[in-house]
């Protein structure tokens, strides 16, 4: 695969990143939207917590459907498709007169954006190697880290100026229409030959696909999925209720803004730096664990100060365990015997069982603070489902060797 085909790569992949992360910062700069909303439509923890989980219930019920039908289609298509639904969706959440309308529109706004997530791996596994697809990942998980970091410190600066968290919305689904005649524009698939000399088609004929069930049963992709949604219940709980708990302890929304973007850069850029060596460390699963451990003791800690450099350094440690996400995400692009018509399957359950534990995490820690009347000691509790992450950390052998395919 020569450079100026992967430079073009690097276009599409880029463009397609970014209209990604833009539906997940709507998504996750829900929490500091949330103080507005509930008090304009009177929501009680659990609605909250409900609405909070909504869009992550899409994703989680309806990612690995998606996946085997959009894989029939033209991914480039599909991905404007989603774009243009994602804009419409979120002028739908501005406008939403109730509970139950915002509701909707979030939870079809979660299935959209999971919609794009199958046929964006089939992009980067058409554009890029396969030794480079962990570098690529990371790459996404830093951009990921610095566009929510600029997403989480704006919102509160524009909905201070804006004083409408309606028109926020309405403005945001104005800039995800523009992305999309982006798309339209750039968007392109690589018909190239593969890495192992055939294209895509000829690879679907040479090698036939793997049978659904044998890859939903794999082990490692098993323990990937448990471990993506017991983080996901971490951080979902942190990102959506810590401006809350932060601004019943004094603490204002510009500086939760702040607290909330270092710890999404901190993750990014850590894992940019481990993906070039990770697969190539003797103790790799013992980095795994270390991160792991600092990613449970380090989101407890932080529900329990009010004191901003303390915030600052706990929310350090947040980020740097969040280091563990490109590498593991990079196993479903790799499954020993999987074939790679069979990727995009994979990279949905992956993202399935995220969605779920991204949609877990809100209700449990709404429920929690409803029922007790403590939310600190409901995010403590959710803090602890990190522990799930550990099986992953232990049992998967985590190299850069490209997949073995069965003829």
């Amino acid at each position: 695969m020569n450079n100026e085909i992967q430079k073009y790569g690097w276009v599409v992949i880029s463009l397609w990143l970014i209209a990604t992360m833009f539906g997940f910062i709507m998504i996750f700069t829900l929490g500091l939207l949330l103080p507005s909303i509930a008090e304009e439509l009177n929501l009680s923890p659990g609605m909250q917590g409900i609405l909070g989980s909504s869009a992550f219930l899409g994703q989680a019920m309806l990612a690995i459907p998606m996946a085997w039908w959009t894989s029939r289609f033209n991914p480039v298509a599909v991905i404007t498709s989603t774009i243009v639904l994602g804009a419409l969706l979120l002028v739908l959440q501005g406008w939403s007169p109730s509970f139950a309308v915002l509701l909707i529109g979030r939870f079809a706004f979660g299935i959209a954006l999971v919609t794009m997530e199958p046929p964006g791996a089939k992009l980067i596994y058409q554009w890029f190697p396969i030794n480079k697809i962990l570098f690529v990942n990371a790459i996404q998980n830093a951009v990921f880290g610095f566009l929510m970091a600029i997403g989480v410190m704006l919102t509160p600066v524009l909905l201070e100026a804006l004083n409408d968290w309606r028109l926020l919305l309405y403005l945001a689904g104005a800039a995800y229409g523009f992305i999309a005649i982006v798309w339209v524009l750039l968007g392109r698939q690589n018909k190239n030959p593969l890495e192992n000399g055939k294209t895509e088609e000829e690879n679907a004929k040479f090698y036939p696909a793997t049978p659904i069930i044998k890859v939903l049963l794999h082990k490692d992709l098993v323990l990937t999925c448990i471990g993506f949604a017991a983080a996901a219940v971490v951080f979902s709980s942190f990102n959506t209720f810590f401006p809350t708990l932060a601004n019943d302890k004094g603490i204002s929304l510009g500086w939760s803004g702040i607290i909330l973007a270092v710890n999404f850069i901190t993750g990014g850029i850590l894992g940019l730096i481990m993906s070039r060596y990770f697969g190539k460390m003797p103790y790799a699963n013992l980095v795994m664990v270390i991160l792991i451990i600092v990613m449970i003791v380090s989101y407890t800690l932080i529900t329990l100060t009010d004191n901003r450099a303390t915030l600052l350094i706990l929310v350090i440690f947040t980020g740097i365990s969040g280091a563990y996400f490109p590498i593991l995400y990079t196993e479903a692009f790799k499954l020993k015997g999987v074939t790679i018509n069979r990727i995009p399957i994979a990279v949905a359950t992956v993202m399935a069982a995220f969605g779920l534990g991204l949609f877990i995490g809100p209700l449990i820690t709404g429920f929690l603070e409803q029922t007790t009347g403590d939310l600190q000691l409901a995010m403590i509790v959710a803090a602890q489902f990190g522990v799930l992450l550990l099986p992953a950390g232990i049992l998967i052998r985590f190299t850069n060797d490209p997949p073995e395919l069965e003829n």
